[in-house]
């Protein structure tokens, strides 16, 4: 069974992404938790775990699509393999933002708005549709086995608002030996971005303290990421699921 997690206190967002889910998962065993008061996405998410009942939970923010027609097929197979996944992470963390460790760290992808009504498919890494070996993982959409808790959990009391919870919860799962992977294959579309003012670098200054004060810093080269520019959700999902996938199977990490 998929337990479902989202926090939301936007009625129509918490309505839409319900819609979505209900047609992801139509004819599959499967339930929605929505934490609608939740103090911080951490408490949101861990009082969530206590309400579900699913062995599969997911984590996921509450203005999401997701374009892959077969995802209950696609994650229940990626949580037999892994413990915790998520689209979108690197292999390397020495900074409290998973992207700032730069290729050849980066995988994963997403797709987001434009003003103009298009669609922007934003690529880190995609060369096989499993990556293995990740440290941390992107918020926007993880998903882990219920076996995991309560070995680990997410740390309410250092992340009391809304960031960092994600970073925090994944790399702890790393640090405890568990298995991480981005999984490629699960095509997410996101409304929103990252917003990094203040309040951002008030809980970045937290995880820094927890977990990397004394790690080694890694050079921060400039880099820019991959992006195409798409009509429509079936453009994106072309260019989300590329065909060398299928011409290097046996190469795939998983």
């Amino acid at each position: 069974m998929f337990s479902v997690i989202v926090c939301s206190i936007d009625s129509k967002r918490f309505a839409d992404v319900k819609a979505m889910y209900e047609g992801v998962f139509r004819g599959a065993d499967w339930e929605l938790v929505g934490i609608r008061d939740a103090r911080s996405l951490a408490e949101g998410y861990n009082r969530g775990i206590a309400a579900s009942k699913g062995d599969k939970l997911i984590f996921s923010h509450d203005d999401i699509d997701i374009f892959s027609p077969d995802m209950p097929r696609r994650l229940e197979r990626h949580l037999s393999n892994f413990d915790v996944v998520g689209v979108a992470g690197t292999t390397l963390l020495r900074y409290p933002r998973w992207d700032l460790s730069g290729p050849p760290h980066l995988f994963g992808q997403v797709a987001g708005p434009r003003t103009d009504g298009r669609i922007n498919v934003n690529i880190f890494g995609v060369p096989y549709p499993v990556i293995r070996d990740i440290q941390a993982l992107d918020g926007v959409f993880m998903a882990a086995r219920r076996s995991i808790f309560p070995q680990i959990s997410f740390d309410a009391v250092t992340f009391d608002g809304f960031h960092l919870y994600d970073l925090d919860f994944s790399y702890s799962a790393f640090r405890a030996g568990l298995r991480l992977a981005v999984v490629n294959d699960i095509c997410i579309y996101h409304a929103s971005g990252g917003k990094f003012d203040d309040t951002w670098s008030h809980y970045a200054e937290r995880f820094y303290k927890k977990w990397l004060a004394g790690a080694p810093r890694v050079p921060q080269r400039p880099y820019r990421w991959s992006s195409a520019t798409v009509a429509n959700r079936l453009e994106a999902l072309e260019v989300m699921t590329p065909p060398y996938w299928r011409q290097h199977a046996e190469n795939q990490v998983e």
